[in-house]
């Protein structure tokens, strides 16, 4: 039977934030995910869950939640 193991990661990206500022956090968070790859760590899914403001509750952006596993060596 495979043993998994499981690591979870958020990313902020502002509304707020310009084009280029969302740009440059989106294509650090593709090297991120190439890098967790290289490590063996598959993405399995991702959840967007959105941030408000404290008082307004107005949607300011948004966290990423990404839920990435792999298989864990046999020990032995």
């Amino acid at each position: 039977m495979s043993k998994w193991e499981y690591h979870i990661e958020t990313v902020n990206i502002s509304e707020r934030w310009s084009s280029k500022r969302q740009k440059e956090e989106v294509e650090a968070f593709r090297y991120y995910l190439n890098q967790m790859g290289s490590a063996g760590w598959e993405m399995i899914s991702y959840e967007a869950v959105p941030l408000t403001g404290h008082f307004t509750k107005d949607i300011k952006g948004y966290a990423y939640l990404t839920f990435f596993k792999r298989q864990l060596e046999p020990a032995g």
